[in-house]
């Protein structure tokens, strides 16, 4: 045949909805290529096909069992002579020719149980998945596109799987401790601890996952050079480097922002990131460390200062939305407080914050003094009629810590 030929009834064969594996016994008959003894053997072999398949699923003695036998056979000899033949008619028919219909039923089948038999998700050791039985129930009538589609979705996932294992090794972690784990989380603590610049030889446990956030967000975005992955992990191999592109591609889009950005209080932080990462087990130790990391954070914010004023004006600053502050000038609460008029004043944060920094002896009355405090400061500070700002700005100078401008300041000079 041409290859004119060929590439016609490839083109015909798009716009043929009938089973593949009934375009092929057609147009092998029709071209000579499957003559009436094989077509016999053919006839003789699909009622023990069927038989076979009605009984795994159900009963031979039941019409609807045979019935949908035969869908499911008819779709699994199309499977296997699309798959194998590329969708070349020709191909096809030959292979009909020249092996039996079982075996191109068996070869559907087997092509789903090794479908069945990969990875279903990205976790390691999955401890229950889809019966066999169940999986070919469903697969055995779908069609080459749908399998194919499933396929690569299933590699995807142990190669990633398997990138997630090698990680693991290299930080000392053992194949059984990572059951149903998924491995892109492994794969994104690895990338942390070089990312972080950490001397760590193992995965990080849940205080320093803490510190290595701390480090990042004190170092600042890394130069591109030093977030490649060749330069993070040189000795990765090959096989592994789409996987782990995809994970540091993933971090440098969605965590690294998260990270540098210092208006996000550092335990929130590590409370919103902790769940894509896989980090040791916390344990007594680690409590230590997180109260130390948390106390560095609410010195931070409050310089340290312990008086209702400052405290409040912290509080204000979390509620608006901005980095908190122990005091502000004039024209910082006029900024707060216009931002606070368009985007709202939140009590939550605040207590969230007070709950991840404060010390836990001063937590309850600290929290009762925001919550006391936090009508009567939504009334004056929301106050749409205020448009001046006058009002608000007497509140907060009456409840708060206010300074003047400098240039102000220095005008009066």
């Amino acid at each position: 045949m041409s290859g004119s030929q060929a590439e016609e009834d490839r083109r015909v064969a798009i716009f043929d909805d009938r089973p593949f594996f009934e375009r092929a016994l057609v147009y092998g008959c029709r071209h000579g290529i499957i003559d009436a003894e094989r077509l016999q053997h053919i006839r003789n072999d699909a009622p023990k096909g069927m038989v076979q398949i009605a009984e795994y699923f159900g009963t031979q003695y039941l019409r609807a069992n045979i019935e949908e036998a035969r869908s499911r056979m008819v779709n699994l000899v199309s499977l296997y002579l699309e798959d194998r033949s590329g969708g070349d008619l020709a191909r096809a028919a030959r292979s009909l020719r020249d092996n039996s219909f079982l075996s191109h039923s068996r070869g559907g089948s087997e092509m789903l149980k090794r479908l069945w038999a990969m990875p279903e998700d990205s976790s390691h050791g999955l401890l229950s998945r889809q019966s066999q039985k169940d999986f070919l129930a469903v697969w055995s009538l779908r069609t080459l596109v749908a399998y194919r589609e499933g396929l690569a979705q299933r590699q995807k996932y142990q190669s990633t799987i398997s990138a997630g294992l090698w990680f693991a090794e290299q930080l000392g972690v053992r194949p059984s401790e990572l059951s149903t784990i998924a491995a892109e989380s492994v794969i994104r603590s690895a990338l942390l601890v070089r990312l972080s610049g950490s001397k760590l030889k193992t995965m990080p446990s849940l205080g320093e996952f803490a510190s290595m956030l701390e480090n990042l967000r004190r170092r600042g975005r890394p130069a591109r050079r030093r977030s490649a992955l060749d330069d993070l992990w040189p000795d990765l191999p090959q096989p592994h480097h789409e996987p782990a592109e995809r994970e540091l591609r993933k971090f440098l889009a969605e965590d690294l922002p998260c990270i540098v950005d210092a208006s996000l209080a550092l335990g929130k932080l590590v409370r919103d990131l902790e769940p894509l990462y896989f980090l040791r087990e916390f344990d007594a130790a680690e409590s230590g460390q997180l109260l130390v990391a948390a106390s560095r954070e609410w010195q931070r914010m409050t310089a340290g200062k312990t008086d209702d004023s400052s405290l409040l004006t912290v509080f204000v600053c979390v509620a608006a939305g901005l980095p908190g502050k122990p005091a502000l000038t004039r024209s910082e609460a006029r900024k707060l407080l216009r931002q606070a008029r368009r985007d709202g004043l939140q009590r939550e944060p605040v207590l969230a914050f007070i709950r991840s920094f404060a010390p836990g002896a001063m937590q309850d009355d600290l929290a009762a003094l925001w919550i006391e405090f936090f009508p009567e400061a939504s009334s004056y500070l929301l106050d749409a009629s205020d448009d001046t700002l006058s009002a608000a700005l007497e509140f907060l100078d009456e409840n708060c810590v206010l300074h003047p401008d400098r240039r102000a300041a220095a005008a009066r000079k």
